[in-house]
């Protein structure tokens, strides 16, 4: 798939609660480009409630899960060049419908990239061994993803990817926050940027705009999370990749291994 015409969204930073433009250019490369440089190429952090990709000491693109989830989600792997003016994605509706939307309005047919298979098990462990996520080899992506919070409960969804399948299924589900942690994140200087426009707050009572969009709508926004951020890797996946109880630092460490994995030629 490839982009035919610019697109230009604007809005709060979700963290720092500032101004940013987000900008996705057609252009000519075989891949992504975010500020002109690889997708595949660049650094990363996970460890700040969002998926940061690190040009050098000073420079840096926050939260940028959302956005790679509804451009791959929907096929684009090349042919783009991502900007951003004010150092984070806009939060925009806090999933990836609204950019979703504005894809499919420009999206074209013409340029396929082939899926690379995982040869062999992936996995990536959090120290204490009781959250985790892995890759396996299979013919297609599939995502299986367990999460477990209070007032949530666990939660379980099998997803197999396609465009089709993601528009429907995944790119509507918000980000969230737990209402306990709310006063700590922005003491830190994150979550500024956010409000029931953009996210569901849990507590005793689940507050969401218009309500949840489905019962599971949690673990649905993990997959979006998940997909956007093995958009690292460069390229699409043959796998089968199960997640328990993970977030953006463990998925990274696996788009990580995944490029290490796909540079050796194993």
């Amino acid at each position: 798939m490839r982009l035919n015409g610019k697109i230009m969204l604007g809005g709060l930073g979700l963290h720092s609660g500032k101004e940013c433009e987000l900008i996705i250019e057609p252009c000519k490369a075989s891949e992504i480009l975010m500020n002109g440089q690889p997708l595949r190429s660049l650094m990363f952090s996970g460890t700040n409630r969002g998926s940061d990709y690190i040009f050098d000491e000073d420079t840096k693109i926050r939260t940028c899960e959302h956005v790679l989830s509804a451009l791959t989600g929907l096929g684009i792997w090349s042919g783009v060049n991502v900007r951003v003016n004010g150092g984070e994605m806009p939060a925009l509706d806090g999933c990836g419908k609204l950019l979703s939307d504005e894809i499919l309005k420009h999206r074209s047919n013409d340029n396929y990239v082939e899926a690379t298979e995982v040869s062999k098990p992936v996995i990536v462990n959090s120290d204490n061994r009781k959250r985790f996520v892995a890759a396996f080899p299979a013919d297609r992506l599939h995502i299986t993803y367990t999460v477990e919070y209070e007032f949530i409960g666990t939660q379980v969804f099998d997803y197999d990817h396609s465009p089709e399948n993601y528009y429907e299924n995944i790119a509507s589900a918000r980000t969230f926050a737990m209402l306990s942690d709310i006063e700590y994140l922005r003491a830190h200087g994150m979550a500024l940027g956010g409000s029931l426009d953009n996210a569901i707050v849990v507590g005793k009572e689940i507050q969401a705009s218009g309500g949840l969009r489905w019962e599971n709508e949690f673990v649905r926004h993990k997959i979006l999370d998940l997909i956007g951020d093995l958009a690292a890797v460069g390229r699409p996946l043959k796998a089968h990749v199960i997640a328990l109880r993970a977030g953006h630092e463990l998925h990274l460490k696996l788009a990580e291994k995944l490029r290490e994995q796909i540079l050796k030629g194993e």
